[in-house]
């Protein structure tokens, strides 16, 4: 237990602190936490959908600064109920759709060639189907709920290079997500992977820009 002349110094250094500069170091130190809990999960074959889903919940950062921040509403639609329902700085919507990380044919070699096995097909037509059924409900949606749901996009997070057999490597599983990235609209396919990856990013340059603790390595 500290003592009352260590508890006064403490008070003082407080005072004399920036406030800023405190609320970033917590929100860092949290950030970090959640960025934890989510490998953790991520790295254990038998995680849920719903695991993973409890470790993005009100983490919107992670998905990158595009967003102002995750809606409380799920449910826009009598027959569509989205898993993380992000807002961009336009007021349009972003949907994002989460899946396992253990997906051993995330992507298959066919006849010499690299492409996504049927899971993350099927996860993208399911996304396919949200944006249509929000499309068509625009209207009402944006009265009832000020919110865009006409220019509708959605990023699907599934996978981890980890999991994926067949002697297919991390860089396979990157340049055909990419491939197949490039030929979609308005659907991005992501991986558990390519999230961490991204949110390590994110955390660094943060660090650099006012938290004492920068010198942490971001962990892979």
């Amino acid at each position: 237990m500290a003592s009352t002349e260590t508890a006064r110094l403490v008070g003082d250094v407080l005072a004399d602190a920036d406030a800023g500069l405190l609320a970033q170091i917590l929100e860092l130190k949290a950030r970090r936490a959640a960025l934890a809990d989510l490998r953790a999960a991520v790295n254990d074959p038998e995680s849920s959908e719903s695991m993973l889903h409890a470790c993005l919940k009100n983490q919107a950062w992670i998905f990158g600064g595009a967003y102002v921040g995750e809606l409380a509403r799920r449910q826009y639609t009598p027959d569509t109920i989205l898993d993380i329902p992000l807002l961009r700085a336009d007021g349009s919507l972003h949907v994002v759709e989460l899946k396992r990380a253990n997906v051993k044919t995330l992507v298959v070699r066919r006849n010499g060639h690299l492409m996504l096995g049927a899971l993350p097909h099927q996860a993208v037509s399911q996304a396919q189907n949200y944006l249509r059924t929000l499309n068509e409900s625009r209207r009402r949606i944006l009265a009832d709920y000020g919110v865009d749901s006409r220019s509708a996009s959605a990023t699907i997070v599934i996978g981890h290079s980890r999991y994926v057999g067949g002697d297919i490597t991390p860089q396979e599983v990157a340049e055909t997500l990419r491939t197949y990235n490039t030929h979609a609209t308005r659907t991005e396919v992501i991986t558990y992977e390519t999230l961490l990856d991204s949110a390590n990013r994110m955390l660094a340059l943060s660090a650099e820009q006012g938290d004492p603790d920068s010198a942490e390595e971001p962990e892979a």
